[in-house]
């Protein structure tokens, strides 16, 4: 036993210092992926682009951001919701905001929440689009009688918060601590030639942001990195001095090499983004303030990520990158009750958050960036069309948004669920929870292929994907 045991602490310690030697010391267990990347260099091109995802943690109740609004559908989300959380009609005041997609679906027309002022006009503008229904799915779900049948795969523990938001930013049951933003990150590392500037998490640490070579890194929503503590007033030593102690080796430990190359790396890391951030201070404005949903003016928070993310994609050759995902959030939507001011102030940020950012992206001193960088909204899960009084449960599929240069904007993609809490609805699982019409693979996917990844690495991303016929939703350019 004692043998078994030494022979695989000697192989660990074999393998760690080839990659130590081999310069990725973030992740000694995946051999096999840094080989196949290193061999893949030549087959990612040196243009830059990013993606950014708006996560809008606690579920989204997105049947209040986009809305059907054709006569038959009026009627019934009126019905469904209810006084208490029913949005003001077209041209009433405080009305939803008339869209109009460039792809009909049949005679129904749609809006958006009356807070969405400028989504709207990003979205007429082509700058803006919506991909409707979108959920966890492992295989297609016809309708309510497939959901009821056993022999159909299921995503587990639905309605909760944590598997549901595990289960949209890893896309892979058997790899549930790995996201599927980290995993399009290792497969284009080669593209960086700065690789802890790969996946950049503004909201802490991320599942989708996880990958098995790369580590995220993390900062806060100015931009500034967790600084190494105790570098100061320890026993009289100075900064200095500290300094060197942590970041020399005294020994040929492997251990001891790699922590040490990992603070060398930390402390480099950190100067490069902080000249980054100096540099880009002005030259990138900071959000005006937005107007909430009680009617007056406010800082918006989640426009202060999105201008950090616009100050980091300027000091792209500085930080040697070509390929960025970049993960921020918003929190606050688990809506069941009070939803109506709430979910107001929410949409009325969102929308704000990302015109603004469309607008830093166009005016960046490294020129207009709009049609390399892509932002899409993702959420646990969408709500229950019907409403419980003064708010919304759990439910399953949601409406999205994808903006950018290179997103087929003005237009709805999938089909539209109805918008009715009845047996008549094939979609509807109890109070108007709507089995998806779209996996999150799909809508993954469709990103991913824009982001240059090859359809093998798509499928090693998303494995779930071949169980679906459309794997490409045409979203992106």
């Amino acid at each position: 036993m004692t043998e078994t045991i030494d022979k695989s602490r000697r192989e660990f310690l074999r393998r760690s210092s080839l990659l130590t030697a081999a310069g990725s010391i973030s992740a000694p267990f995946a051999l096999n992926l840094f080989a196949v990347n290193t061999a893949a260099a030549s087959t990612h091109t040196s243009d830059y682009k990013a993606l950014v995802c708006i996560y809008l943690a606690g579920g989204n109740d997105s049947a209040n951001m986009v809305i059907a609004t054709d006569t038959p559908s009026w009627a019934s989300y009126q019905s469904a919701r209810g006084s208490s959380i029913a949005l003001p009609a077209v041209g009433a005041e405080g009305g939803v905001l008339p869209i109009v997609p460039n792809t009909a679906q049949g005679t129904r027309s749609f809006a958006l929440h009356p807070g969405m002022a400028p989504l709207q006009t990003l979205f007429d503008a082509g700058r803006a689009a919506i991909v409707a229904n979108v959920g966890n799915l492992i295989e297609p779900i016809a309708d309510k009688i497939a959901y009821a049948d056993n022999a159909i795969q299921k995503p587990p523990s639905l309605f909760s918060h944590s598997d549901q938001t595990s289960q949209w930013l890893s896309a892979d049951p058997a790899k549930p601590i790995y996201g599927w933003g980290g995993r399009m990150a290792d497969w284009l590392r080669s593209s960086n030639t700065r690789e802890n500037f790969s996946s950049i998490s503004l909201t802490g640490n991320s599942v989708y942001l996880a990958g098995e070579t790369l580590n995220q890194y993390q900062i806060n929503s100015n931009g500034s990195a967790v600084a190494i503590g105790g570098m100061t007033n320890l026993f009289g030593a100075s900064t200095t001095l500290l300094r060197d102690i942590i970041t020399t080796p005294t020994s040929g430990n492997v251990f001891e090499m790699d922590h040490t190359a990992v603070v060398q790396r930390a402390i480099a890391a950190q100067t490069d983004l902080d000249a980054v951030m100096q540099a880009t201070a002005s030259s990138v404005p900071a959000p005006t303030q937005y107007t909430a949903y009680y009617n007056y003016q406010a800082n918006n928070p989640l426009a202060t990520q999105l201008r950090t993310v616009a100050r980091i994609i300027a000091g792209q050759t500085l930080l040697g990158a070509h390929r960025q995902v970049f993960f921020v959030g918003v929190s606050g939507f688990d809506t069941h009750n009070g939803q109506l001011p709430g979910h107001g102030d929410l949409m009325a940020r969102l929308a704000h958050a990302i015109a603004y950012f469309d607008d830093a992206l166009a005016a960046l001193p490294v020129g207009d960036m709009r049609n390399s960088v892509t932002l899409f909204t993702a959420s646990d899960f969408g709500r229950t069309f019907a409403s419980n009084g003064s708010g919304t449960d759990h439910g399953w599929g949601g409406h999205h948004f994808v903006a950018g240069g290179a997103v087929r904007g003005k237009d709805i993609y999938g089909e539209f669920p109805q918008t009715s809490i009845s047996a008549d609805n094939p979609r509807d699982i109890g109070s108007g929870s709507l089995i998806p019409n779209i996996s999150v693979d799909q809508y993954a996917a469709t990103l991913a292929r824009w982001f240059g990844l090859s359809p093998a690495e798509i499928t090693a991303v998303f494995p779930n994907l071949a169980n679906f016929t459309v794997q490409d939703l045409g979203f992106m350019v």
